[in-house]
């Protein structure tokens, strides 16, 4: 039996509630900071290990998963231009004497980077495969855990952490080493899904973010805001994400709370209509943006 966590990972508190098992996982919420998070302690070495994925593995992911499906890919660059054009803007006044330099964390294979061809671009990516295929592009990409990545400090204009803080065992580590990383005034973003979102409440243990070990860390607004007082940022604004997806991806992942609509994505995926773009926007993704305070 795996040991669990007796406080919270964000304000430390011990006043912990044990909501929902999924997967025999128990996912808990902090009824102080109303964190919600994985209680099972899982060591750097089982979540590295978690993240080596087979070829057989590979080649089911090519149906569900963004980052593996060619089609679904293309989808992500609707998001990415979206950060982009905000990143762009923040900075669009300022007076930079040198090259800006973009840090994207959970770079998985470079696919933002095109969007910054004027900037210096690094990325940090902890799965091998899709790391190597950013490294490859860029050579500025290390392919391990942040904690083992040797940058600069006071060295980034911007981080960006898409889809990849609620991966994290330590989010508040996480953080605080992008602060040290950071330029005084310097710039983070942080892309998760929303647990406080209508769709989470109304569905629960069946929220489709909800896939522990892949997901250990569940955020909302407040708690955000909370992650970037408490590690030296200002709170800048926060928005809720469109996503763009393929109709039948998008019918795939309401099947995990609905299983019943299975048949639905199953027909639509082998028909030319499966490919049509459906775009959505239920607040189930948040990013939020602050900035570096100088001491």
């Amino acid at each position: 039996m795996m040991e669990k966590y007796n406080e919270c990972l964000l304000c430390k508190s011990e006043n912990i509630v044990d909501l929902y098992t999924v997967k025999s996982f128990t996912f808990s919420k902090c009824k102080d900071c109303t964190l919600c998070f994985i209680r099972e302690i899982l060591s750097d070495k089982y979540l590295k290990n978690f993240y080596i994925i087979t070829p057989e593995q590979k080649e089911e992911m090519k149906e569900v998963d963004v980052y593996f499906n060619e089609s679904n890919m293309k989808n992500l660059d609707y998001t990415y231009k979206s950060v982009a054009n905000r990143i762009h803007k923040e900075f669009s006044f300022s007076q930079a004497n040198n090259k800006r330099r973009l840090l994207d964390l959970g770079c998985s294979s470079g696919g933002f980077f095109k969007f910054f061809p004027d900037w210096d671009v690094y990325g940090i990516e902890i799965e091998e495969e899709v790391g190597n295929i950013a490294k490859a592009k860029y050579e500025n990409v290390f392919v391990g855990d942040m904690k083992d990545a040797n940058f600069e400090e006071n060295f980034f204009d911007c981080i960006t952490i898409q889809d990849a803080l609620d991966h994290s065992n330590n989010p508040s580590f996480v953080v605080s080493n992008c602060y040290k990383l950071l330029k005084d005034d310097g710039i983070i973003i942080i892309k998760v899904h929303n647990i406080n979102c209508f769709l989470a409440r109304i569905t629960g243990k069946k929220f489709y973010a909800i896939i522990p070990p892949s997901h250990l860390t569940y955020f909302n607004k407040n708690t955000l805001k909370k992650i970037l007082s408490d590690n030296g940022f200002e709170y800048i604004n926060h928005y809720y994400n469109t996503q763009k997806l393929m109709l039948c991806n998008a019918i795939m992942r309401a099947s995990v709370t609905f299983p019943f609509i299975d048949p639905v994505q199953r027909f639509l995926k082998k028909t030319i209509f499966g490919k049509l773009p459906f775009y959505k926007n239920f607040h189930d993704i948040i990013t939020i943006m602050g900035r570096k305070k100088s001491l």
